[in-house]
């Protein structure tokens, strides 16, 4: 299964490149003028402006995704960010509310998911939260017993983190990982 995964990666690679559908690679939002979020790329960038929690979850509004949520922090600033952005504290405690949403939402069967900028819609920062893919071969990865000590991986690498003999599995094998996430 993980190499059927893969292709399909490169398949929606190749869409990307032939309908000319450039990954973010910068942010064209204006946090300062009143229209300049109004921007697509921006849309998760509007929702921050009206939180005040840390972080934050909303249902990803992609109608072929009915389990998936995000989680952002409210924090957030100029191009492509993701949870390398934040500083070490914050990002510990960004991965420690995702996962405590994540099993609130499935349970043992959860997975967290951050795509590389080449797959990339939206420039804020934001963790796919779903069911982890039953069919995906998940026995390799990195084993952790806190977020604090996950790897900084830039906004331009893939990562996905799930649940594994009581500790924390952290993949780093795909830049596009939400798709190990059921749909």
């Amino acid at each position: 299964m993980t190499r059927g995964l893969i292709i399909v990666g490169l398949l929606l690679a190749s869409v990307y490149i032939v309908a000319g559908v450039p990954p973010v690679v910068s942010c064209p939002c204006d946090h300062v003028a009143p229209d300049g979020l109004a921007g697509r790329v921006c849309g998760l960038c509007r929702t921050a402006e009206e939180q005040q929690a840390e972080f934050y979850v909303v249902k990803d509004i992609n109608p072929r995704k009915p389990s998936r949520h995000l989680i952002l922090p409210r924090e957030h600033g100029r191009d492509l960010q993701g949870p390398s952005s934040l500083t070490p504290e914050q990002r510990a405690r960004y991965w420690r509310a995702a996962i405590e949403k994540a099993r609130e939402l499935h349970g043992d069967t959860w997975g967290l998911a951050v795509n590389g900028h080449f797959f990339r819609t939206q420039c804020h920062a934001h963790i796919h939260i779903g069911p982890l893919s039953p069919q995906l071969n998940h026995e390799d990865g990195e084993l952790f017993d806190d977020p604090g000590t996950f790897p900084n991986v830039g906004v331009e690498r893939g990562m996905w983190v799930h649940a594994r003999e009581g500790r924390l599995c952290v993949h780093r094998d795909r830049d596009l990982a939400e798709v190990v996430l059921e749909r």
